[in-house]
């Protein structure tokens, strides 16, 4: 999600009429200054001195044995760190006002970033995904029980959302990273999964279109555990998570739509795709084999392209409504499809295979 181009009148004027505590975002790196990096130990210590004196030594103490009896290595000022963040509320106001955004998909010669939780404190910076695995690894390691949530859009990137439901009240709040306004954390306030999904959706508008009206945000997946798949060893280690990173979404993960849902759980596009037949591989890099298309989505996809040439606009007019019927027969739209195909030569190229998605 970005807002180039973007009056911050124009921003403003848009979020006063949405909740006021919802427009914390994350500490973008500053345009018109040069930023001095710590080193990486320095980088901890700063944090581990900024939270030492209001540290609760019964829960360092807490902390200490559950990560001695997980098999986890942390360093001390690593451990003041994560034991001061031990609930949900204190990692989320962490992600907001401590750490930079990481983005690393600012230029096409930039490097895909995969940080580890160790990694972020070294750096003092994630993007969504390294702020999220942060997230859950804390509060893991607390006992809070956490789940993975990654918000659906269409054309557009999705968001990763860390998941608790508190003991007491049963209510969910979330833990998230963003450098856009309204897609930060949320607190324990609401009652279904469904309605914490929901409270995004004013905010998740287009980068194709700049439009603040042209939501993106379709749909949510059901909490998944990552433990369950990947264990535990990527919060302690240094090396980048890229398994987890580049797998965490497969067939077992399953969507729900918040407009019109009937009611049935669907894939994530790019899996039902890869299912269906509708991308396949040649040579090393993924295509959209118009032929394996439903026969009318077949016709559709000829006609919105005929219309519609421009990847990188959102649709408009008769375009739009191809669009519609488009997704109606699959689940996606043209444009979705085509990046699905394009992005998955970088998953292929990382030693991914297409079975490591379509597992059943």
């Amino acid at each position: 999600m970005k807002y180039e181009g973007r009056s911050m009148k124009e921003i403003s004027s848009y979020f006063i009429l949405l909740p006021s505590y919802f427009g914390v975002m994350s500490k973008p790196f500053p345009n018109d200054q040069p930023l001095a990096r710590l080193s990486p130990a320095a980088q901890v210590k700063y944090f581990a001195d900024l939270y030492r004196p209001t540290l609760d030594l019964a829960a360092f103490a807490r902390l200490q044995s559950r990560v001695r009896d997980l098999g986890l290595h942390f360093d001390d000022d690593e451990l003041i760190v994560l034991a001061a963040l031990d609930t949900p509320d204190k990692v989320r106001q962490f992600l907001d006002t401590q750490l930079y955004y990481n983005d690393d998909h600012i230029s096409v010669e930039q490097d895909e970033t995969a940080m580890p939780p160790r990694r972020v404190l070294q750096t003092g910076a994630a993007h969504c995904f390294e702020g999220a695995l942060f997230a859950y690894a804390v509060n893991f390691l607390h006992g809070h029980d956490p789940r993975f949530v990654l918000l659906e859009t269409v054309q557009d990137i999705e968001h990763n959302l860390v998941v608790v439901q508190d003991a007491q009240t049963k209510l969910f709040g979330c833990n998230a990273h963003s450098t856009y306004p309204g897609l930060d954390g949320r607190a324990a306030q609401f009652s279904t999964l469904r309605a914490l999904a929901e409270s995004y959706y004013p905010y998740y508008y287009s980068v194709r279109s700049n439009d603040l009206g042209d939501i993106v945000l379709i749909g949510y997946s059901d909490p998944f555990d990552l433990t369950e798949r990947f264990g535990i060893a990527w919060m302690a280690s240094l090396e980048p998570p890229w398994d987890i990173y580049y797998t965490y979404i497969d067939d077992s993960v399953t969507f729900h739509y918040l407009r019109d849902d009937p009611g049935t759980p669907h894939l994530y596009p790019l899996v039902r795709a890869l299912k269906e037949r509708w991308i396949q591989i040649a040579d090393g890099e993924g295509f959209v084999s118009v032929r394996a298309l439903p026969k009318p989505a077949q016709t559709l996809w000829r006609d919105f392209w005929r219309i519609h040439s421009d990847a990188t606009k959102r649709p408009r007019d008769a375009a739009s409504e191809i669009e519609a019927e488009f997704f109606r027969l699959t689940g996606t739209t043209p444009i979705d499809l085509f990046d699905h195909a394009d992005d998955l030569q970088w998953f292929l190229a990382a030693g991914y295979r297409v079975e490591q998605l379509v597992r059943r």
